[in-house]
């Protein structure tokens, strides 16, 4: 790689990941980040070595139908994704309990890009997470509640629980020409949140114009200042 970082590959329970940590420790905050819809570990490193450069150690976790854990005709079929989605969240408690030992007494900023900035924003509910850096996700899942999927995804829909986050620190950073995820879900959400959230740790949602379903160098540099902030 092109950082002053180091990487190892560790198991979190079960579940492989791939850790990226700092050459130093800025803050005591831990980075967890879940990745796209038929992207995979690998190919996450460089965006996750900008953040762990800036001395934020990134945990890469591997996801269920996706590298050593399976496979799927992603370009054909989305059917599944709902399934990635739920089954990240189950298994984040196994997750946690890895950072319980490693990284005790650190802030957990959950992070993710497209089906896993879904899943950073479900993941906002859990007690142990400070925050969250959705990059083209959505926190409005309704459009996904259909299908075998329909009852869970409504019972952990984000929208539904914006109570429960009005103390976290959340950026939402989405593409205006996302022909992909719809930003208006994200929009969605950051409307219901905006007048309940309590400004103690920042809330941040941007639509970047003439942006379509990739994470640009603005939405990195937008992280780090968000960073900065807790």
């Amino acid at each position: 790689m092109y950082f002053n970082v180091k990487e190892k590959a560790v198991c979190t329970g079960t579940i492989p990941a791939l850790l990226i940590e700092p050459a130093t420790i800025k803050k005591d905050i831990v980075l967890i980040y879940y990745h796209g819809w038929g992207s995979s570990v690998t190919s996450s490193r460089f965006r996750a070595s900008i953040w762990a450069a800036a001395g934020y150690p990134v945990l890469i976790v591997e996801e269920s139908l996706h590298d050593s854990r399976g496979s799927y005709d992603y370009d054909r079929d989305m059917n599944k994704l709902p399934q990635v989605l739920l089954q990240n969240i189950e298994e984040y408690e196994v997750v946690a309990k890895y950072l319980d030992e490693d990284f005790p007494g650190f802030k957990r900023i959950v992070c993710g890009h497209s089906l896993g900035g879904f899943t950073a924003m479900g993941l906002l509910s859990k007690e142990d997470v400070t925050g969250v850096m959705a990059l083209n996700g959505m926190g409005d899942w309704q459009a996904m509640a259909k299908g075998p999927y329909k009852e869970k995804i409504e019972e952990l829909n984000p929208i539904r629980h914006v109570e429960d986050h009005v103390e976290k620190a959340i950026l939402m950073l989405n593409g205006e020409a996302d022909q992909s995820v719809n930003p208006v879900y994200q929009k969605n959400y950051y409307e219901a949140i905006r007048p309940l959230h309590k400004k103690t740790k920042p809330l941040v949602y941007e639509c970047m114009e003439m942006t379509s379903h990739v994470v640009t160098t603005n939405m990195m540099e937008l992280s780090l200042a968000f960073l900065e902030e807790l």
